[in-house]
């Protein structure tokens, strides 16, 4: 399978994890229980390393993702553990993740 494929591929299926993680419970509920947490954040970085292995002519050719948060908060989590805000990651999880389901899944239905 091609490289860039199989990347998105892999951002979708985190995604839908993370979404699936995240589905039934509220914020307050999400910060405290680690599981949760510990889940989505690894999934976070999941999709980070997979937008790191994408091939920068295709990062080029859909420049309108937000490649660059991506890898940015993957980078935060790797690298910051303890400087994470549950606040951002819940932002990030019900406001940008969804949206970018979406338009990865439309990239996926025109290769």
């Amino acid at each position: 399978m091609e490289r860039n494929k199989l990347r998105l591929l892999h951002i979708r299926d985190s995604i839908e994890k993370i979404l699936e993680y995240s589905g039934e419970i509220t914020f307050d509920q999400f910060s405290k229980n680690d599981k949760e947490y510990d889940a989505i954040l690894m999934r976070i970085i999941v999709i980070g390393e997979s937008v790191n292995e994408l091939s920068n002519k295709f990062k080029e050719q859909y420049h309108d993702l937000p490649w660059h948060q991506a890898v940015g908060l993957r980078n935060q989590i790797a690298h910051g553990y303890i400087d994470i805000k549950p606040e951002i990651i819940w932002d990030t999880v019900k406001n940008d993740l969804p949206d970018l389901k979406k338009k990865v899944e439309e990239i996926l239905g025109n290769l």
